[in-house]
């Protein structure tokens, strides 16, 4: 067994726990600091979680979506002191890993499976969290943030307008006041659902669920950079799930593509963050990835030509740039 992953304590206690590990195998790293394992013991195969501290939302969550029928990791244990948890292991293939047909016949799984969350009655914790005002501006700054970084890093040219910027915050105050507020998982895309070998999916990373609009999740994974989706597809889908969800109003479309640039927005400044900060420069493609689909959510909101520019701007001088293509 490979023991550099672990601790000498940290071995004695899943061993304590769980029977002796005879294989340990890392599975998909994530944009956080948390690492995930798996391994094979005498008593059964689990997965173990490594973080800095142990996320008791996690614990608590799961407990709630596990009792609410929605599939989940099972957690066995935690140990605060050594930054452990131990749950189930549901398989180390997501959604991400299918073929387009195969993830086009999944998506009502995915769309039903949202439904489901928004129509459970949130848990203390979820209702003392929502995407207000405060939040979603502070995800747009942090973009901004890092997108200084990211174009001191790389020498680019393209910048950020006062026009752009004013669109933004109206983005923001829009969404923070929206009346329909729902149970979010707030980090809804192909790699955190799991493919079960036995259900149809397991959902992961939703420790920071918190109450957003229905639209949130919906743009997650919609407009997932990792698995971009034809224009086609997301119509479809979309339409089926406004026909389905709790908010009739007629803005809800509005409210769709305008949650949709903020999210994607949020996520150009993950990407950022993730090569300028970590180093992690597999992340490049999803910058790419994510300039394209907010081309296509720009012009489909029909929003200001400040954002088509800054967006078109930038993806063009990424295309041609030498540590890019």
């Amino acid at each position: 067994m490979n023991n550099s992953f672990f601790t000498e304590n940290q071995i004695e206690y899943i061993e304590s726990q769980f029977g002796k590990i005879s294989s340990v195998k890392p599975l998909q790293e994530e944009a956080s600091t948390r690492r995930y394992f798996r391994i094979q013991s005498t008593k059964g195969e689990y997965v173990i979680c490594l973080d800095d501290s142990v996320n008791l939302d996690f614990i608590s969550l799961s407990k709630f979506l596990e009792d609410s029928q929605v599939h989940v990791p099972h957690v066995y244990s935690s140990n605060i002191g050594l930054g452990i948890t131990t749950m189930s292991f549901d398989g180390d293939k997501d959604f991400g890993s299918l073929s387009l047909a195969e993830y086009k016949t999944k998506l009502p799984v995915l769309v039903d499976l949202l439904l489901k969350l928004q129509n459970l009655d949130p848990p203390e914790l979820v209702l003392n969290r929502r995407f207000d005002t405060e939040k979603l501006s502070f995800e747009i700054n942090l973009t901004k943030e890092k997108y200084d970084l990211f174009r001191f890093k790389y020498k680019i040219e393209t910048e950020l307008t006062q026009e752009m910027n004013a669109f933004l915050d109206e983005t923001v105050s829009y969404l923070g006041q929206y009346p329909v507020q729902v149970f979010t998982h707030r980090d809804f895309h192909c790699r955190n659902i799991l493919l079960h070998p036995t259900h149809e999916y397991c959902l992961i990373d939703f420790q920071d669920a918190r109450l957003g609009i229905p639209q949130y999740d919906l743009a997650s994974i919609l407009y997932d950079a990792y698995y971009p989706l034809p224009r086609e597809t997301r119509k479809e889908v979309l339409n089926y799930f406004k026909s389905k969800n709790r908010d009739v109003s007629k803005s809800f479309t509005e409210a769709f593509y305008l949650q949709a640039l903020q999210r994607s927005f949020k996520a150009l400044g993950t990407y950022f963050r993730m090569v300028v900060d970590h180093q992690k420069m597999k992340f490049k493609p999803s910058i790419l990835s994510c300039l394209n689909q907010l081309e296509e959510i720009i012009q489909l909101g029909m929003f200001a030509d400040s954002l088509f520019i800054f967006v078109r701007s930038l993806r063009n001088e990424l295309e041609f740039h030498s540590e890019f293509k």
